[in-house]
């Protein structure tokens, strides 16, 4: 309690004030009525007393004592110690304690300020209340409990607008809160971190949103309850607001509401902290939590950062979602390199969007982006546009543009100022085909070691911009002006610093000089006496055209082949004209005319053995047809050919350097598309002709050679017509016909990747900007496609129609008008046919059931006689076979009467498997109600198929077929038997073993239907459901189809069509007859379309790779061969 010693209580009546009389006696204590008062000295000495509230000696239960009380309870002992220093009653203190006011105390009297000259009078809304509190009693003690306890009451922090005291219930009070006093009895309103919020309320004027701040505030402390008895006065401060920071906004939730100043985020700005709120930092600025910084930093190739001055302005932007008016700060200049990317405020695009768009890589940029300038150059309202480098300018091939203003040329290639404007349009210029290419001397030229070409020639006008930079819309002549234009050179054709490879000249180095020919994309040099050249090349020439013409179309006419004597000697001896009999080698014959017999004799055995070891190579050689498929030659010389016309566009197509050995290969290798000119030596003599004569002579060929080889057929026919009295009558006609196919189809297969990329050249172009859009077979000549009235163009179109399309289209017809489809799936069907028979044969007897059923004779007839023979034969062979005469029969016992009817080879499985089916009594044996059955059904299926049958006799016998289609494929009833006969056996529960019987039914009852639907069908739609179900079980892998060959079983129709186009198919898998247009296509592909695409760039390469790779898993997949 109070008042360790003493504990004095005299109040004014109903109050808790000190009654008057304390003013003459200190705490009403008289020393003289205290024991030995009188015979003493007056003096009182009160010491270790202790109280746990208040006074430790004496305590006054009152407020406001006066007199001596008052003066004793706030003295300080002087002297002796004693108090007062003279007189009668004196007190002396000595270790007294007590939770406040060791000696002395009284009621706690009011609350007031802890340390006033701290107290805070401005505050920034959201700074916490730092007020800091106490109560004290009638001595100005500090009232706190002893120890940890503390005060049974709290402080109030109340905000009101106004005086706290008047104010409404409800209304005025902005802020309320109560706080803790601690052990030490002080009330620390910080330590709970109350923040102070601020009334504001907000307005609208002229579109703008103004913010108005209550401008002073009450800030009320009060204790919660009276303290022990004492009600105490609030304590009350007036407080004024302080403005938001820089960078923080005033918050508040609503336009009337409280609210605080809230620090903006490190990536946001605030123009005004008392009326704006925190915004997004634009995209392209750096913020502070208060500003947009005046730059941005730019990362070096080594990791630096730079920095580089941008500008922004504060204007107004018109919120079109609220219709107000806001402050906002606007990129208006970015520094070189660099795009102004700023949303249209007519459209009402974000201004957060704001920044700086570097130019991309391969563009640049050397001017400052300025939102004020005319014009506005370098402004794009989208960052996807200006991502695009629209706006940029285009780095050249030959330079590196690693985005910015960054423009580094490559080794070797020259990007400084470009000369005097100037240009060429040569596009707009007749130049005439017979003129040679005479190159006008450049400035500022500069050819790159990878192969690239320097014009450094300036656009005169935006209308005459040409290439990427004209075709751009809103690119200036005035940004065109001094780009300099750098451009792919052929392969090898450029050596840099200006220099083209030896013989070459011309743009981009593309045409070769005075005594050089272009042979495969490489100037080769001709020899000095070109005249002579041209007539030795003549000469040749010519021999070697007359004797191939008549190896491929006159010796036929004039000579019978050895197919034919064969034929002939064929015929003569199945007539019955006798075989010459002397078949010994001339060697032998010689020596031993000449009595030499030993060696007669080792050529003789030297002579068989070549005859045995080449029995299949001079089987071919003399039109052996079936050794000739032992060994395709053919077929591989096809595949060797093919394979060497496509490596020999490689140097046309890829203009990239190969390998010395591989360049001499493709060269050479031309000769097997028949593009002799290509090769060098005879591109020396047509090299003074034009590009369209040379276009002329390639595509002139075809016709020319076509007429050349019928020449022989047609003179066949008209000696025919004269002399044997029909067109067809002579007698090399069809040997002639025939050979006119042969060759007609092999020299098309031969001269199509020729052909068709001579026609598809004219259509590969290359812009060169000053020079005009030049046609890349020759860069003298103009490209076609941009005069599309032009002789050059229509002929080139034509012959691309006629010749790379017309070709296999024309082939692919050419098999068809012999019914080459048609055969093939004839083959087919009788492939699916036998496959069909051998599996249903395999599934329903075997060889061993066969044999048993072969003994026992005819199967029981439609009448009742014959019905009872069968039965009768069937317990005859039953009573034989049943050796235990146990009256049923096991495999071992079948397969014992097989072996004595003289059968080898006897499978005891093949057996059971058979006799598992009508085993209806899970016994592993047979008896003769179950044997009787299963030999009828023998009998019955094995009397309908003998295995020999063709698909044209099964399509047309109803009954094979309806077996056929109503079989049990899947085998599902004889897995059901199997399955029921192990669990018999392993003692299965007789449930178990009757649901799988029942299954066994469901299973015979799906086959009945099946064959009640097959008697449904008519005979077409029945064939038809046949085929597609065969389809079925080859997917399944059920039945399987060997690969088809064209073996002759197509009769006198298959024999002439691959006599006169078997060059086309002969070689593919039956189904696969189509193939060899499917490689038609992949060489026109790889050969003459795949230029056209990102010529001489990495992407090109790939799709190469592509292509080739893609047909190589085809034909892996198709397996043609």
């Amino acid at each position: 309690g109070s008042g360790g010693a003493f504990c004095s209580m005299n109040t004014l009546p109903n109050l808790l004030v000190c009654n008057p009389d304390l003013e003459q006696k200190p705490f009403m204590i008289d020393v003289q009525d205290l024991p030995g008062g009188a015979a003493g000295s007056g003096r009182v000495t009160l010491e270790d007393n202790y109280a746990s509230s208040g006074g430790g000696a004496l305590f006054v239960k009152c407020i406001i004592p006066g007199g001596s009380t008052k003066v004793m309870g706030g003295a300080t002992p002087v002297g002796d110690g004693f108090y007062p220093a003279a007189g009668f009653a004196r007190f002396a203190f000595s270790g007294n304690t007590a939770g406040y006011g060791s000696n002395t105390a009284t009621l706690p009297q009011e609350l007031v300020l802890h340390e006033p000259d701290t107290v805070q009078f401005e505050y920034r809304p959201g700074e916490p209340i730092t007020t800091k509190l106490h109560i004290s009693d009638s001595f100005g003690q500090q009232v706190k409990m002893d120890g940890t306890d503390r005060l049974p009451v709290t402080v109030s922090a109340r905000i009101c607008i106004g005086s706290c005291e008047s104010m409404v219930a409800g209304q005025g009070e902005v802020f309320n809160s109560a706080n803790e006093i601690d052990s030490d009895g002080l009330c620390d309103v910080g330590v709970q971190n109350k923040v102070l919020v601020w009334p504001a309320s907000q307005s609208t004027v002229s579109k703008r949103a103004v913010r108005t701040y209550q401008p002073l505030l009450t800030l009320q402390h009060a204790v919660s309850a009276p303290l022990q008895g004492v009600t105490m006065d609030p304590v009350q401060l007036n407080i004024s607001r302080l403005p938001c920071n820089d960078d923080e906004q005033f918050l508040q939730a609503s336009a009337s509401a409280t609210g605080v100043c809230e620090a903006c985020l490190e990536a946001e700005y605030i123009i005004d902290p008392d009326q704006s709120q925190c915004l997004e930092c634009p995209t392209g600025g750096i913020c502070n939590g208060s500003t947009v910084q005046d730059f941005l930093l730019e990362t070096q190739d080594d990791g630096s950062k730079l920095n580089l001055t941008i500008l922004w302005e504060i204007i107004p932007f018109n919120v079109v979602a609220s219709d107000t008016e806001e402050d906002r700060a606007r990129l208006i200049e970015c520094p070189a390199g660099y795009l102004l990317v700023r949303g249209d405020p007519l459209n009402d695009l974000r201004p957060q969007d704001d920044q700086c768009a570097k130019c991309p890589a391969t563009y640049y940029s050397t001017r400052i982006a300025s939102w004020n300038e005319i014009g506005q150059p370098l402004v794009d309202w989208k960052l996807a546009d200006a991502l695009t480098g629209d706006k940029c300018e285009d780095c050249e091939p030959g330079a590196v543009c690693t985005g910015g203003r960054s423009v580094e040329p490559k080794p070797g290639f020259y990007s400084g100022a470009p000369a005097a404007a100037r240009r060429r349009v040569l596009h707009n210029r007749t130049r005439p085909e017979s003129s040679r290419w005479e190159p006008e001397p450049h400035s500022n030229i500069d050819v790159g070691v990878f192969g690239w070409w320097s014009t450094g020639a300036l656009w005169e006008s935006s209308s005459a911009v040409r290439g990427r930079a004209g075709r751009k819309n809103g690119r200036r002549a005035a940004a065109a002006a001094g780009t300099v234009q750098v451009f792919r050179c052929p392969a090898d054709a450029c050596l840099g610093n200006g220099q083209c490879a030896d013989g070459r000249t011309g743009p981009v180095c593309g045409l070769c000089k005075q005594g050089y020919a272009m042979a495969q994309e490489r100037c080769e040099p001709c020899a000095e006496d070109v005249g002579t050249t041209i007539a030795l090349g003549a000469i040749v020439g010519l021999v070697v055209v007359s004797v191939g013409y008549y190896m491929a179309a006159w010796r036929v006419f004039f000579t019978s082949t050895l197919h034919e004597r064969n034929l002939e000697e064929k015929k003569r001896i199945a007539e019955g004209g006798e075989e010459e009999e002397d078949h010994r080698f001339i060697l032998v014959k010689l020596c031993e005319s000449r009595g030499w017999e030993t060696l007669a004799k080792r050529i003789s055995v030297y002579h068989r053995w070549f005859i045995l070891n080449t029995k299949t190579l001079r089987g071919m050689a003399g039109g052996n047809e079936a050794k000739k498929d032992n060994l395709p030659i053919q077929g591989l010389m096809k595949i060797l050919i093919g394979f060497y016309q496509v490596l020999s566009s490689f140097m046309t197509t890829f203009p990239i350097k190969w390998p010395e050995e591989q360049e001499n290969a493709m060269k050479f290798t031309k000769i097997l598309a028949f593009d002799v000119v290509a090769v060098p030596g005879p591109s020396c003599v047509v090299a003074q002709f034009s590009y369209q004569q040379k276009l002329l002579m390639y595509t002139m060929v075809p016709p020319a050679a076509l007429i050349a080889l019928v020449c022989p057929l047609m003179l066949c026919m008209v000696l025919g017509h004269f002399r044997h009295g029909g067109w067809k009558k002579h007698d090399r006609y069809e040997a002639v016909y025939a050979n006119t196919w042969q060759m007609s189809v092999f020299f098309l297969f031969l001269y199509y990747p020729t052909v068709s990329v001579a026609s598809l050249k004219s259509f590969s172009c290359q812009e060169l900007g000053a020079e005009g859009n030049l046609l890349q077979a020759d860069f003298s000549v103009a490209c076609p496609i941009d005069n599309p009235l032009s002789f050059l163009f229509i002929y080139s179109a034509i012959v691309t129609v006629l010749y790379p399309i017309g070709i296999p289209v024309g082939l692919y017809f050419a098999m068809r008008s012999y019914g080459i489809p048609q055969m093939a799936a004839a083959q087919r069907r009788q492939a699916i046919s036998a496959s069909l028979i051998s599996t249903f044969k395999r599934h329903t007897s075997s060889s061993e059931m066969e044999h048993l059923s072969n003994y026992l004779g005819q199967g029981p007839g439609d009448d009742a006689k014959s019905q009872a023979k069968f039965k009768k034969r069937c317990r005859m062979l039953f009573k034989n076979m049943d050796e235990d005469g146990s009256r049923t029969l096991s495999a071992e016992e079948i397969a014992h009467q097989l072996a004595k009817l003289d059968m080898a080879k006897i499978e005891i499985r093949a057996l059971e498997k058979m006799m598992m089916t009508y085993d209806t009594d899970l016994t592993g044996e047979l008896s003769m109600e179950e044997f009787e059955p299963m030999m009828a059904d023998l009998l019955a299926t094995s009397s309908k198929f003998d295995g020999l049958e063709t698909w044209d006799q099964v399509a047309v016998n109803e009954t094979q077929m309806r077996l056929l289609f109503s079989h049990d494929w899947m085998q599902q009833e004889e897995a059901y038997h199997r399955l029921q006969t192990k669990m018999v056996r392993e003692g299965e529960k007789q449930q178990l073993v009757d649901k799988i019987g029942v299954e066994i039914q469901k299973s015979r009852q799906t086959m009945h239907d099946k064959a009640l639907e097959a008697d449904s069908l008519s005979k077409s739609v029945l064939r038809n459901r046949l085929l597609f179900l065969a389809d079925q079980l080859i997917n399944k892998g059920i039945i399987s189809v060997p690969q088809l060959s064209w073996d002759g079983s197509g009769g006198e129709k298959e024999d002439l069509a691959r006599l006169h186009v078997g060059f086309l198919f002969k070689n593919y898998e039956v189904t696969k007859w189509q193939f060899e247009i499917l490689e038609m296509w992949r060489k026109l592909l790889t050969t003459s379309v795949l230029v056209f695409f990102y010529k001489g760039s990495i992407l090109q390469l790939a799709g190469g790779f592509f292509l080739m790779f893609f047909f190589l898993v085809l034909t892996m997949r198709m397996r043609p061969f």
